[in-house]
């Protein structure tokens, strides 16, 4: 429910842009209005999260996120679709950081990844369907309902995760035994979480323009319709799903070196792909492009979160993976506005071939990133001991 909350104004935007005349740049920055709301709460609910206990803050941003989604769909104006999309950024900022910290604490780093992904898969599922919604649904019913059935369904996955989940008598005993009081300035001493940190934000500058203008993208340089265009963005999702299943067993059957190293490849592969965009192809060659950028580019953040969980004490864990996945977000409230401006004036095939260059970059970020011995301060995991890393 996250990310179909996130993903139907992707491509319902040009409906939205059209009721109320909106420009590119404008698209563009109802976009990434999310992201003003969504990078100011992902470090808090990360230090929150370390302090209580995951399902609360869960069940928290779930129930915000939600209830503003179906509110975008009274909006009367820009100023009001603007607030509801904040207060949705904001609600899946209280939520991310706490759902990740829940999976990466009852995990060993043998198997993290790959549970990781396995949770995350929802991710690329609900990027599917919410790209879906907006493209088959908002031309026959408008895009306002769009956002109703969103919000609706979220509500509802809130109230079943209350009633259905109950934690074990033994994770609270080891949630307890690892509230810690390390200062939280360790965090900011650490190079690595801080490299990591500015890795993520290079990425996704790159990478929220593919997820978020791919169906204008495909609809203005490659000339199809706004229902193909948002069924072949969607598939980025869908073969996420799978490449994260791939790229997680892969991760986990390496050390931290492998970790890095398949993540470097990932980022320069995906870099490739999301260039070759803007050459001149059939439909079916860019159906296979983007196929294999969504399985290896879409699945990135499960690695980022699992690689993150390395680099700290497990008290710190929360609070390191809120940092860097709020350092990396507020790209998304930054590339996507950039994006609409520049292509008004130049092209959209320009950006894309400029957001591609800079994932290239940001790559080189990781080759600085190293394991700490501080990881091991905290009380040893389950089968995890430092000589065996």
């Amino acid at each position: 429910m996250y990310s179909v909350d996130r993903m139907t104004v992707s491509s319902a935007i040009s409906l939205m842009a059209s009721d109320f005349h909106l420009d590119r740049a404008q698209s563009g920055f109802l976009m990434s209005s999310f992201f003003y709301g969504f990078i100011g709460f992902l470090f808090i609910s990360g230090i929150i999260a370390d302090k209580l206990s995951g399902k609360p803050v869960l069940i928290l941003g779930l129930v915000i996120f939600s209830l503003a989604t179906m509110s975008t769909g009274i909006a009367g104006s820009l100023t009001s679709l603007l607030f509801y999309r904040v207060m949705t950024g904001i609600g899946e900022g209280v939520f991310w950081p706490a759902a990740s910290l829940e999976v990466a604490n009852v995990t060993t780093e043998k198997q993290r990844t790959t549970v990781m992904s396995l949770y995350w898969m929802g991710y690329p599922i609900g990027g599917f369907l919410g790209t879906w919604l907006g493209a088959m649904l908002g031309p026959v019913f408008g895009w306002r309902v769009v956002f109703y059935v969103a919000g609706g369904m979220g509500l509802l996955v809130a109230l079943a995760y209350a009633i259905l989940v109950k934690p074990k008598p033994t994770e609270k005993k080891t949630h307890q035994a690892h509230r810690a009081s390390l200062p939280l300035k360790q965090l900011f001493r650490n190079p690595s979480v801080l490299l990591m940190a500015l890795y993520y934000f290079l990425l996704l500058s790159g990478w929220w323009i593919v997820l978020l203008w791919a169906p204008t993208f495909l609809m203005n340089v490659k000339h199809l319709s706004i229902s193909v265009a948002g069924t072949i963005a969607s598939l980025l999702g869908l073969a996420g799903a799978l490449g994260g299943l791939v790229t997680g067993r892969l991760c986990d059957k390496g050390n931290f070196n492998r970790k890095r190293a398949i993540l470097i490849g990932i980022t320069l592969l995906s870099s490739l792909l999301m260039a070759a965009m803007v050459l001149n192809m059939p439909v079916y060659a860019v159906i296979v492009v983007i196929l294999l950028l969504g399985f290896l580019g879409y699945p990135v953040t499960p690695l980022v979160i699992s690689f993150t969980a390395e680099l700290v004490p497990q008290a710190l864990r929360g609070s390191a993976i809120g940092f860097v996945m709020n350092i990396g977000m507020a790209a998304g409230g930054i590339s996507p506005v950039l994006a609409g401006y520049f292509a008004d004036i130049y092209s959209l095939s320009t950006v894309w071939w400029v957001a591609a260059c800079v994932m290239v970059f940001s790559s080189l970020m990781l080759l600085g990133v190293q394991k700490s011995p501080a990881a091991y301060s905290s009380p040893a995991e389950p089968g995890l001991s430092p000589s065996k890393q």
